[in-house]
């Protein structure tokens, strides 16, 4: 049985290895994270564009300037679906970065060293 530790935002696993050692997290794995953040019927396989948008902001990718959710949702509805496959999702990085011109393994590994799914920078409403 693995157990999991966070720890600065980093992922470690200490079964069958020295107690600390980070073992680094895949794309495929964060887009699985991400896509069952905030809905508990999800199975890890969709994601929906404002999943997407959430993962983008915690990875800093959307930063208002080069990318904006703006640029995101016209690139996600190209797929004409609610919800993408994580295959598909690789094509919608190649397709951001091919039209916003950044480079696409950069995204990449920012998307994967982003930590786990949080709600820090998250607004919190007050109730009324």
């Amino acid at each position: 049985m693995k157990r999991l530790r966070i720890q600065y935002d980093a992922v470690y696993y200490t079964h069958g290895r020295a107690k600390g050692t980070p073992k680094a997290i895949t794309l495929k794995e964060q887009f699985r994270n991400f896509s069952k953040f905030g809905d508990t019927k999800s199975d890890g396989k969709m994601m929906t564009l404002s999943q997407a948008d959430k993962w983008f902001k915690q990875a800093k990718v959307i930063d208002g300037k080069t990318i904006t959710t703006t640029d995101t949702a016209i690139t996600f509805n190209k797929f004409k679906t609610k919800k993408i496959t994580f295959t598909e999702f690789e094509k919608y990085l190649d397709e951001i970065s091919k039209s916003k011109k950044v480079d696409a393994g950069s995204i990449r590994n920012k998307l994967k060293d982003c930590g786990a799914p949080g709600t820090s920078g998250t607004t919190v409403g007050t109730g009324s």
